[in-house]
């Protein structure tokens, strides 16, 4: 359940649609102001920006330039061409197609005019470039501005406090509902806490997903950096806005002697093949036991590469060592990440993330003849431990099941207790902290409210702690506690009891509750160790800081489920 910094609820997962405007048809030559990267345009006399039948029309030249691009009037062909921030457009007089990079053809909203010797553009040519733009109907205001300059402005507003600012002219509706000013403000206050101050941001890329600009950046702060996702709609405004700790470079490691990989498919001849890695002992005699990894929450590769630590990697040698067989593969949304965010998120479900590739991955162990297809286990982390008991019922199968730091709680459960505590750190003083307890309140209300509405409720209904309701409803249905109070099989319990996002003294001994009937059922505490079984006692343990520390999970975890392991096949 590896969770993004500060309060979950400012760091949405949902891309929602934004709010568009009516369409207004004016008359011809209403005049438009214009703002570029957040500054007005300088406009000569008696050059106007105007909307002319409900489109709004620019002078190329001047707006072109302004946002660093080099404008270029080909007479031969009776075209302008733009180049500059990475792309190359051109644009005939008369016509309404934009040809980008002299290949790909966009269609815009009105043509290329020429009036009073000068060309002018519709406003939706520069957003055909990849820009960011919006007219207010309104106020007859045009604003275009570079993804750089988008996203330099939203860190500008909240590194200087200006919480109010952004929130009223850039957040969209939907993203209004969920993330109120106080809780913007104490969400980035606490990321400062934590990483120090605000030095700079760079390494910004940019892509299109669904009709929305989506714009990822290195936030670089005194102690860490993070990385910061918006997501802007056709309107310039926020649909999306989360901070995730950025990688810091894991602890390599050259593969063990003794041990071989190979590449693997996971789903090979489905819609959604995924890349896996096999890992085996390099000499062996007879069929091997073999494990099953299953990911944490978020969009994770093969290694569940997470801050500093690849804890799949080490628990995949860790065991091959010790004579079992580990397929760890590439989780769906990090193989797909188009298809789970814009309009698609809010209807996505675990199946499709999680459950139905581990089935997948178990079948392929099941058919490969070095393997023991009655041994084949399975090993999920944090959501992959609280998945496990559905993975097992839906079609897996396993011979057994180890669950590391999961839990039998519903997720928005231990989503509420991880705001909490966040919100604990803050003195009484502070008069955001009863603002933002009545935030997470209000979340906690929408979150017990979801038994109580239908699956189509749920699509339609805003998000819940930063999380699709649809998401949320659909995996509480599928009751954790209950699928494993059913488990008649080995069972495998692992946790850290330094874990400060699945918690040892309320999930461990729920664990304890729901498997005490199963006698098969085996429980591990390990002290000093985290969320990912590192352990850590340095500067910023308790907080994700510390996951910036390479680290690799503790031998004693990997032994430990490797005698259990053996103790049921041999």
């Amino acid at each position: 359940m590896r969770k993004v910094l500060g309060l979950v609820i400012i760091c949405s997962l949902l891309f929602l649609g934004g709010v568009w405007d009516s369409p207004v048809v004016h008359g011809a030559e209403d005049k438009v102001g214009v703002t570029v990267n957040f500054e007005p345009l300088k406009i000569p006399t008696g050059i106007n920006s105007f909307v002319n039948s409900s489109v709004v029309m620019v002078p190329v030249r001047l707006l072109g330039e302004a946002l660093g691009y080099e404008v270029t009037y080909i007479k031969e062909h009776n075209s302008l061409q733009l180049k500059g921030n990475g792309r190359e457009g051109v644009i005939r007089l008369g016509e309404s197609t934009l040809v980008l990079s002299g290949k790909e053809k966009l269609a815009i909203d009105g043509k290329a005019i020429l009036k009073n010797n000068r060309i002018y553009v519709p406003l939706s040519f520069f957003g055909a470039l990849g820009l960011i733009t919006s007219y207010d109907a309104g106020s007859f205001h045009a604003t275009v501005s570079t993804p750089q300059k988008y996203a330099d402005h939203v860190v500008v507003l909240l590194n200087s406090g200006q919480y109010e600012e952004l929130w009223q002219d850039l957040f969209s509706a939907e993203l209004k509902k969920q993330v109120p000013i106080s809780a913007l403000h104490s969400g980035w206050e606490s990321l400062d806490g934590s990483y120090g101050t605000f030095v700079q941001l760079d390494s910004v890329t940019v892509t299109q997903v669904n009709g929305q600009t989506v714009i990822q950046a290195n936030v670089e702060f005194s102690k860490g950096n993070l990385n910061m996702i918006i997501t802007v709609d056709n309107n310039a405004r926020l649909t999306g806005l989360r901070f995730t700790p950025a990688a810091a470079p894991a602890v390599e490691r050259e593969l063990p002697e003794g041990l071989t990989e190979e590449t693997v498919v996971v789903g090979e001849g489905t819609a959604h093949p995924l890349k896996g890695i096999l890992t085996l002992p390099e000499h062996s005699s007879g069929t091997l036991p073999s494990v099953v990894l299953v990911h944490g929450s978020g969009s994770t590769d093969l290694d569940e590469t997470a801050f500093a630590y690849k804890p799949f990697r080490d628990i995949a040698w860790g065991l091959a060592q010790q004579g079992i067989a580990v397929l760890r593969y590439d989780k769906r949304s990090y193989a797909y990440p188009k298809e789970f965010i814009g309009d698609e998120a809010a209807s996505f479900t675990v199946k499709e993330e999680t459950v139905e590739d581990a089935i997948l991955a178990a079948k392929l162990l099941k058919l490969d003849k070095r393997l023991d297809p009655e041994h084949v286990y399975l090993a999920g982390h944090s959501l992959g431990g609280m998945l496990a008991p559905r993975i097992d019922a839906d079609g897996g199968d396993f011979a057994g099941l180890i669950l590391l730091a999961g839990s039998p709680r519903k997720l928005w459960e231990i989503v509420y207790d991880q705001n909490m505590n966040v919100i604990h750190t803050l003195a009484d003083s502070n008069p955001l902290k009863a603002q933002t307890v009545s935030a997470i309140d209000g979340e906690l209300k929408k979150a017990k409210a979801l038994s109580s509405i239908t699956a189509e409720q749920s699509r339609q209904a805003p998000a819940v702690f930063g999380i699709p309701a649809y998401y949320l409803q659909e995996m509480q249905q599928h009751d954790t506690a209950e699928l494993a109070r059913r488990l008649n099989k080995p069972v495998l319990v692992v946790q850290g009891a330094d874990d400060f996002q699945v918690f040892a003294g309320t999930d461990f001994p729920l664990w304890k509750e729901v498997l005490k009937n199963n006698a098969a059922a085996e429980f591990k505490l390990y002290p000093g160790l985290n969320h990912f079984f590192v352990n850590y006692d340095g500067a910023g343990a308790g907080t994700t800081a510390e996951y910036n520390v390479p680290g690799t999970v503790d031998p004693q975890v990997i032994a430990d489920m490797a005698t259990w392991i053996n103790a049921q096949y041999y």
